[in-house]
């Protein structure tokens, strides 16, 4: 594992305790029967029943139980042990121990997962931004990916990561295109789920374009498809947003209007 991904793998095992017990994630709801999943990805990956699901980068786990519920037989990857830990036990909690599995492993480095041939792969929110390394993410998705298998992703637009999120305001922090150098966030900075939390931990991030999102993708044989881009967030993106009754976050008037989620599926 590179210096970098280190670095956040120490910032994952400190917030992970903080966001189990967050309302922002909002674990109480969820063992009392809530589906956390956001219309869109429900939407596009349509029924799951019977199918074999992996989901990258899965957090303590949360979203990959969401899809156990639904009749998908699951299996989460996660570089954070304390994420991992997190995800077993909640499994255990909500009685899905018997359809969903987690390993701790970077998503980087990690291979083929069990014996592969997954008929959806999916991953979500917080995701490329922590990796130092699409060509690799993307040889990760093609060697699990069944030939008939679908790959979904949802996650922040490029776009909007150019800017600063501490302001309504069209006010560009970070460049557009990719650099070997990742931004550094420094320590003591508040956790996005608990704000009075502040993380003693680094963090290192890495700006990622379309191009090579997409290419890293193509590469590996894979075909884009049902590209989306969407004027809203599942987060309060920046300070003027407020919630919709649907769940996600929309901005006032301001006359800064940018895409701020980005959907697509890739197969072979």
């Amino acid at each position: 594992m590179n210096e970098a991904h280190e670095i956040n793998k120490r910032w994952w095992n400190e917030v992970t305790p903080v966001h189990v017990g967050s309302d922002f994630y909002g674990v109480d709801g969820f063992l009392a029967g809530d589906n956390k999943l956001g219309r869109i990805e429900r939407q596009a990956l349509g029924e799951v029943s019977g199918k074999r699901l992996l989901h990258l980068q899965c957090h303590f786990g949360m979203d990959t139980l969401c899809w156990a519920r639904l009749g998908a037989e699951t299996v989460g990857v996660d570089f954070s042990e304390e994420a991992v830990r997190a995800a077993r036990d909640l499994a255990d909690k909500a009685g899905l121990g018997e359809r969903a599995r987690f390993y701790e492993a970077d998503v980087l480095e990690v291979g083929k997962v069990e014996d592969g041939n997954f008929d959806l792969i999916f991953t979500s929110f917080g995701t490329i931004v922590w990796l130092s390394d699409l060509k690799k993410w993307g040889a990760t998705i093609a060697a699990n990916l069944a030939n008939d298998g679908l790959f979904y992703f949802l996650d922040s637009h490029p776009t909007y990561m150019m800017f600063d999120e501490t302001s309504s305001a069209a006010r560009q922090a970070y460049n557009y295109f990719h650099d070997a150098v990742p931004n550094e966030d420094e320590a003591n900075r508040p956790d996005y789920a608990d704000e009075t939390y502040l993380v003693t931990s680094e963090a290192r991030s890495f700006q990622w374009p379309l191009q090579d999102i997409f290419g890293a993708l193509e590469n590996q044989g894979l075909t884009v498809f049902e590209v989306r881009e969407y004027p809203f967030s599942a987060w309060r993106a920046f300070p003027d947003m407020e919630p919709g009754d649907d769940g996600y976050w929309y901005r006032k008037e301001t006359g800064f209007n940018i895409p701020l989620l980005l959907g697509f599926k890739a197969r072979r």
